[in-house]
Protein backbone atom coordinates (compact mmCIF):
# COMPACT_ATOMS: atom_id res chain seq x y z
CA UNK A 1 0.00 0.00 0.00
CA UNK A 2 0.93 3.59 -0.85
CA UNK A 3 2.31 5.45 1.94
CA UNK A 4 0.17 8.68 2.33
CA UNK A 5 1.66 11.62 4.13
CA UNK A 6 -0.82 14.04 5.51
CA UNK A 7 -0.40 18.15 6.14
CA UNK A 8 -2.81 17.88 8.74
CA UNK A 9 -3.24 16.86 12.40
CA UNK A 10 -4.88 13.70 13.80
CA UNK A 11 -7.37 15.02 16.25
CA UNK A 12 -7.37 11.74 18.44
CA UNK A 13 -3.79 11.44 17.99
CA UNK A 14 -3.52 15.19 19.22
CA UNK A 15 -6.24 14.91 22.09
CA UNK A 16 -4.80 11.68 23.17
CA UNK A 17 -1.69 13.19 23.77
CA UNK A 18 -2.32 16.36 25.10
CA UNK A 19 -3.73 14.20 27.80
CA UNK A 20 -1.33 12.39 28.82
CA UNK A 21 1.02 15.77 28.92
CA UNK A 22 -1.66 17.02 31.43
CA UNK A 23 -0.76 14.12 33.50
CA UNK A 24 2.79 13.82 32.89
CA UNK A 25 4.49 15.97 36.32
CA UNK A 26 7.08 18.57 34.74
CA UNK A 27 6.32 17.98 31.39
CA UNK A 28 8.07 21.07 30.08
CA UNK A 29 11.45 19.56 31.88
CA UNK A 30 11.22 16.38 30.39
CA UNK A 31 11.13 17.40 26.90
CA UNK A 32 14.14 19.80 27.47
CA UNK A 33 15.83 16.38 28.98
CA UNK A 34 14.76 14.86 25.90
CA UNK A 35 16.08 17.42 23.33
CA UNK A 36 19.30 16.80 25.60
CA UNK A 37 19.43 13.13 24.86
CA UNK A 38 18.87 13.90 21.24
CA UNK A 39 22.06 16.01 21.26
CA UNK A 40 21.24 19.93 21.11
CA UNK A 41 21.12 22.25 24.06
CA UNK A 42 17.68 21.31 25.20
CA UNK A 43 16.45 24.36 26.65
CA UNK A 44 18.16 26.85 23.92
CA UNK A 45 15.96 24.19 21.29
CA UNK A 46 13.26 24.69 23.38
CA UNK A 47 13.31 28.90 23.72
CA UNK A 48 13.84 29.22 19.88
CA UNK A 49 11.66 26.86 18.40
CA UNK A 50 8.80 25.34 20.31
CA UNK A 51 6.64 28.13 21.18
CA UNK A 52 4.17 27.10 19.50
CA UNK A 53 4.02 23.72 21.28
CA UNK A 54 4.24 25.63 24.52
CA UNK A 55 1.08 27.57 24.46
CA UNK A 56 -0.66 24.55 22.39
CA UNK A 57 -0.54 22.66 25.97
CA UNK A 58 -0.76 25.33 27.40
CA UNK A 59 -3.90 26.34 26.37
CA UNK A 60 -5.40 22.87 26.39
CA UNK A 61 -4.71 22.76 30.13
CA UNK A 62 -6.62 26.27 30.69
CA UNK A 63 -9.76 24.80 29.20
CA UNK A 64 -9.49 20.86 29.86
CA UNK A 65 -12.50 19.44 31.38
CA UNK A 66 -11.37 16.92 34.28
CA UNK A 67 -13.57 13.50 34.81
CA UNK A 68 -12.96 10.96 37.63
CA UNK A 69 -12.89 8.50 35.28
CA UNK A 70 -9.90 10.00 33.66
CA UNK A 71 -8.38 10.67 36.79
CA UNK A 72 -8.59 7.06 38.00
CA UNK A 73 -7.33 5.88 34.49
CA UNK A 74 -3.92 7.89 34.33
CA UNK A 75 -3.33 6.99 38.42
CA UNK A 76 -3.89 3.33 37.70
CA UNK A 77 -1.16 2.73 35.18
CA UNK A 78 2.09 3.36 34.50
CA UNK A 79 3.74 5.22 31.20
CA UNK A 80 3.97 1.85 29.36
CA UNK A 81 0.66 0.42 30.16
CA UNK A 82 -0.87 3.64 29.31
CA UNK A 83 0.84 3.38 25.86
CA UNK A 84 -0.92 0.33 24.90
CA UNK A 85 -4.13 1.91 25.66
CA UNK A 86 -3.11 4.79 23.39
CA UNK A 87 -2.80 2.24 20.55
CA UNK A 88 -5.49 0.90 21.31
CA UNK A 89 -7.74 3.96 21.06
CA UNK A 90 -6.72 4.64 17.91
CA UNK A 91 -6.41 1.34 16.32
CA UNK A 92 -10.01 1.07 17.08
CA UNK A 93 -11.02 4.72 16.69
CA UNK A 94 -14.13 3.76 14.81
CA UNK A 95 -15.93 2.71 18.10
CA UNK A 96 -15.10 5.97 19.84
CA UNK A 97 -18.91 7.56 19.31
CA UNK A 98 -20.36 4.27 19.77
CA UNK A 99 -18.34 2.31 22.98
CA UNK A 100 -21.10 0.02 23.85
CA UNK A 101 -19.97 -1.79 20.81
CA UNK A 102 -16.44 -2.94 22.24
CA UNK A 103 -16.09 -6.46 22.79
CA UNK A 104 -14.20 -7.31 26.05
CA UNK A 105 -12.56 -10.29 24.18
CA UNK A 106 -11.53 -8.89 21.02
CA UNK A 107 -9.82 -5.66 22.79
CA UNK A 108 -7.60 -8.43 25.14
CA UNK A 109 -6.70 -10.72 22.25
CA UNK A 110 -5.48 -7.03 20.65
CA UNK A 111 -3.49 -5.81 23.93
CA UNK A 112 -1.91 -9.04 24.07
CA UNK A 113 -0.56 -8.87 20.76
CA UNK A 114 0.58 -5.21 21.34
CA UNK A 115 2.15 -6.52 24.39
CA UNK A 116 4.36 -9.04 22.84
CA UNK A 117 4.46 -7.81 19.40
CA UNK A 118 8.49 -8.47 17.87
CA UNK A 119 7.81 -6.30 15.13
CA UNK A 120 7.99 -9.08 12.51
CA UNK A 121 4.80 -8.83 10.66
CA UNK A 122 3.99 -5.35 9.43
CA UNK A 123 -0.02 -5.45 9.74
CA UNK A 124 -2.25 -7.09 12.49
CA UNK A 125 -3.07 -10.38 12.07
CA UNK A 126 -6.75 -12.21 11.96
CA UNK A 127 -8.51 -12.07 15.59
CA UNK A 128 -8.92 -15.29 15.31
CA UNK A 129 -4.69 -15.94 15.38
CA UNK A 130 -4.52 -13.38 18.12
CA UNK A 131 -3.99 -14.70 21.72
CA UNK A 132 -7.27 -15.56 22.99
CA UNK A 133 -8.21 -14.65 27.01
CA UNK A 134 -11.85 -15.50 27.94
CA UNK A 135 -11.03 -16.05 31.85
CA UNK A 136 -9.54 -15.12 34.98
CA UNK A 137 -6.48 -18.03 34.49
CA UNK A 138 -5.77 -17.47 30.84
CA UNK A 139 -4.83 -13.90 31.66
CA UNK A 140 -2.43 -14.66 34.67
CA UNK A 141 -1.02 -17.35 32.42
CA UNK A 142 -0.17 -14.80 29.67
CA UNK A 143 0.72 -12.25 32.10
CA UNK A 144 3.02 -14.84 33.56
CA UNK A 145 4.63 -15.72 30.02
CA UNK A 146 5.38 -12.34 28.74
CA UNK A 147 8.88 -10.67 28.71
CA UNK A 148 8.01 -7.56 31.07
CA UNK A 149 9.17 -6.66 34.45
CA UNK A 150 7.57 -7.69 37.73
CA UNK A 151 6.58 -4.48 38.50
CA UNK A 152 4.55 -3.91 35.12
CA UNK A 153 3.29 -7.28 35.10
CA UNK A 154 0.47 -5.89 37.53
CA UNK A 155 -0.50 -2.85 35.44
CA UNK A 156 -0.78 -5.23 32.25
CA UNK A 157 -3.20 -7.38 34.06
CA UNK A 158 -5.28 -4.30 35.61
CA UNK A 159 -5.40 -3.46 31.91
CA UNK A 160 -6.70 -6.61 30.44
CA UNK A 161 -9.06 -7.20 33.02
CA UNK A 162 -11.21 -4.47 32.32
CA UNK A 163 -10.06 -3.07 29.08
CA UNK A 164 -13.51 -2.28 27.77
CA UNK A 165 -13.87 0.03 30.70
CA UNK A 166 -10.66 1.90 30.16
CA UNK A 167 -10.53 2.37 26.93
CA UNK A 168 -14.27 4.03 27.46
CA UNK A 169 -13.28 6.12 29.61
CA UNK A 170 -10.47 7.50 27.42
CA UNK A 171 -12.85 7.70 24.73
CA UNK A 172 -15.19 10.03 27.12
CA UNK A 173 -12.17 12.29 28.05
CA UNK A 174 -11.15 12.83 24.56
CA UNK A 175 -15.01 13.72 23.90
CA UNK A 176 -15.12 15.91 26.81
CA UNK A 177 -12.06 17.93 25.76
CA UNK A 178 -13.06 18.40 22.04
CA UNK A 179 -13.87 22.22 22.94
CA UNK A 180 -10.52 22.16 25.00
CA UNK A 181 -8.48 20.57 21.99
CA UNK A 182 -10.11 23.26 19.34
CA UNK A 183 -9.32 26.60 21.60
CA UNK A 184 -5.62 25.25 21.81
CA UNK A 185 -6.15 24.82 17.80
CA UNK A 186 -7.12 28.38 17.56
CA UNK A 187 -4.16 29.49 19.83
CA UNK A 188 -1.92 28.15 17.60
CA UNK A 189 -3.35 28.82 14.05
CA UNK A 190 -1.03 30.96 12.41
CA UNK A 191 1.97 29.56 13.70
CA UNK A 192 0.30 26.18 12.91
CA UNK A 193 -0.08 26.91 9.26
CA UNK A 194 3.36 28.10 9.17
CA UNK A 195 5.17 24.74 10.30
CA UNK A 196 2.38 22.31 8.66
CA UNK A 197 3.46 24.62 4.93
CA UNK A 198 7.12 23.81 5.67
CA UNK A 199 5.95 20.22 6.93
CA UNK A 200 5.00 19.58 3.00
CA UNK A 201 8.51 19.84 1.63
CA UNK A 202 10.11 17.68 4.11
CA UNK A 203 10.98 14.58 2.81
CA UNK A 204 12.74 11.69 5.76
CA UNK A 205 13.78 8.75 3.54
CA UNK A 206 15.10 6.57 6.34
CA UNK A 207 11.75 7.10 8.78
CA UNK A 208 9.47 6.79 5.89
CA UNK A 209 11.13 3.89 4.55
CA UNK A 210 10.51 2.39 7.83
CA UNK A 211 7.02 3.19 8.14
CA UNK A 212 6.48 1.74 4.46
CA UNK A 213 8.13 -1.63 5.47
CA UNK A 214 6.81 -1.80 8.84
CA UNK A 215 3.37 -1.33 9.06
CA UNK A 216 0.38 -1.70 6.46
CA UNK A 217 -0.84 1.27 6.91
CA UNK A 218 -2.51 4.20 5.41
CA UNK A 219 -1.51 7.42 5.81
CA UNK A 220 1.65 9.54 8.15
CA UNK A 221 0.34 11.88 10.22
CA UNK A 222 2.07 15.31 11.76
CA UNK A 223 1.82 16.06 15.51
CA UNK A 224 2.27 19.21 17.39
CA UNK A 225 1.34 17.25 20.56
CA UNK A 226 4.34 14.71 20.22
CA UNK A 227 6.97 16.98 18.36
CA UNK A 228 9.96 14.70 18.69
CA UNK A 229 7.96 11.50 18.54
CA UNK A 230 8.69 9.01 15.49
CA UNK A 231 6.45 6.41 15.72
CA UNK A 232 4.79 3.59 13.23
CA UNK A 233 1.48 2.28 14.11
CA UNK A 234 -0.43 -0.90 12.52
CA UNK A 235 -2.76 1.24 10.45
CA UNK A 236 -0.86 5.04 10.46
CA UNK A 237 2.22 6.67 11.78
CA UNK A 238 2.99 10.11 13.35
CA UNK A 239 6.14 12.63 13.08
CA UNK A 240 7.18 15.43 15.31
CA UNK A 241 6.55 18.98 13.84
CA UNK A 242 10.22 19.74 15.42
CA UNK A 243 11.73 16.79 13.78
CA UNK A 244 12.62 18.88 10.25
CA UNK A 245 14.16 21.82 12.88
CA UNK A 246 16.50 19.24 14.41
CA UNK A 247 17.13 17.58 11.20
CA UNK A 248 17.31 20.65 9.60
CA UNK A 249 19.86 21.58 12.17
CA UNK A 250 21.71 18.73 12.03
CA UNK A 251 22.26 18.20 8.26
CA UNK A 252 23.65 22.13 7.92
CA UNK A 253 26.77 20.90 10.29
CA UNK A 254 25.71 23.37 13.17
CA UNK A 255 25.06 19.93 14.93
CA UNK A 256 27.92 17.37 13.80
CA UNK A 257 29.54 17.04 17.18
CA UNK A 258 26.15 16.76 19.22
CA UNK A 259 24.96 14.12 16.74
CA UNK A 260 28.18 12.31 16.65
CA UNK A 261 28.12 12.05 20.81
CA UNK A 262 24.27 11.18 20.09
CA UNK A 263 25.83 8.00 17.91
CA UNK A 264 28.96 7.29 19.95
CA UNK A 265 26.56 7.07 23.03
CA UNK A 266 23.97 5.16 21.18
CA UNK A 267 26.81 1.94 20.82
CA UNK A 268 27.91 2.64 24.04
CA UNK A 269 26.26 -1.03 25.24
CA UNK A 270 27.60 -3.94 24.60
CA UNK A 271 24.40 -5.19 23.36
CA UNK A 272 23.41 -2.70 20.69
CA UNK A 273 27.29 -3.12 19.62
CA UNK A 274 26.39 -7.08 19.63
CA UNK A 275 23.23 -6.27 17.72
CA UNK A 276 25.41 -4.39 14.99
CA UNK A 277 27.95 -7.12 14.42
CA UNK A 278 25.31 -9.49 14.00
CA UNK A 279 23.60 -7.56 11.55
CA UNK A 280 27.07 -7.06 9.60
CA UNK A 281 26.70 -10.91 8.81
CA UNK A 282 23.03 -10.67 7.38
CA UNK A 283 19.97 -9.06 7.77
CA UNK A 284 17.94 -10.53 10.72
CA UNK A 285 13.86 -10.23 12.18
CA UNK A 286 13.68 -9.87 16.00
CA UNK A 287 12.91 -13.20 16.94
CA UNK A 288 16.35 -14.32 14.88
CA UNK A 289 18.06 -11.69 16.56
CA UNK A 290 17.17 -12.37 20.13
CA UNK A 291 17.96 -15.73 19.56
CA UNK A 292 21.34 -15.38 18.19
CA UNK A 293 22.33 -13.00 21.28
CA UNK A 294 20.75 -14.97 23.86
CA UNK A 295 18.43 -11.54 24.58
CA UNK A 296 14.72 -11.41 25.49
CA UNK A 297 12.62 -10.02 22.74
CA UNK A 298 11.55 -6.98 23.91
CA UNK A 299 15.32 -6.10 24.25
CA UNK A 300 16.43 -6.33 20.87
CA UNK A 301 13.29 -4.10 20.40
CA UNK A 302 14.57 -1.91 22.82
CA UNK A 303 18.27 -1.75 21.59
CA UNK A 304 16.60 -1.59 18.14
CA UNK A 305 14.41 2.18 18.77
CA UNK A 306 17.67 3.53 20.10
CA UNK A 307 19.75 2.01 16.86
CA UNK A 308 16.72 3.38 14.35
CA UNK A 309 16.51 6.06 15.83
CA UNK A 310 20.18 7.29 15.69
CA UNK A 311 20.21 5.80 11.47
CA UNK A 312 22.41 2.72 11.85
CA UNK A 313 19.79 0.28 11.44
CA UNK A 314 16.99 0.50 8.37
CA UNK A 315 14.67 -2.20 7.34
CA UNK A 316 13.55 -4.17 4.80
CA UNK A 317 10.60 -6.65 3.89
CA UNK A 318 11.14 -9.98 2.84
CA UNK A 319 9.00 -13.06 3.25
CA UNK A 320 6.39 -11.20 4.80
CA UNK A 321 8.54 -10.66 7.62
CA UNK A 322 10.44 -7.02 8.52
CA UNK A 323 13.94 -7.27 9.00
CA UNK A 324 16.35 -5.33 10.31
CA UNK A 325 19.59 -4.68 8.84
CA UNK A 326 22.79 -2.25 8.64
CA UNK A 327 22.71 1.13 7.25
CA UNK A 328 26.08 1.06 5.64
CA UNK A 329 25.54 4.84 4.21
CA UNK A 330 24.50 6.32 7.68
CA UNK A 331 27.38 4.17 9.97
CA UNK A 332 30.43 5.11 7.07
CA UNK A 333 28.86 8.82 7.45
CA UNK A 334 29.29 8.54 11.14
CA UNK A 335 33.09 6.88 10.45
CA UNK A 336 34.10 9.71 8.18
CA UNK A 337 32.75 12.81 11.09
CA UNK A 338 35.05 10.86 13.73
CA UNK A 339 37.76 10.79 11.31
CA UNK A 340 37.37 14.50 10.93
CA UNK A 341 37.15 15.81 14.67
CA UNK A 342 39.86 13.35 16.06
CA UNK A 343 42.67 12.93 12.88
Amino acid sequence: MELTIKNQLDPLFETLSLLFLCHTDNWKEKMISALDDYGVSGEIFYREHMNTFDKYVETFQKHKVQRPEEDALFESFSDDAFMHIFVLAIEKRSCIEHPGNLNLLELRSLLAYFITDTGEHPRLPDIKELPQLPDEASLIDFIDRTDIESEEKWHMLNLLRRADYWLTSLYKAVESNKDAYEKALEAVEGPLRLLLKRMASYHAPDFFKIADTCADMHALYPSLAMPLIQMVLYTCGYFGLSIETLIADEASGRLTKDAVIRQVKSISDKSKLDILCALKESPMYNLKLSEHLGLSPSTVSHHMNTLLACGFVTVEKKDGKVYYCLHRENISRFISSLEQMLL
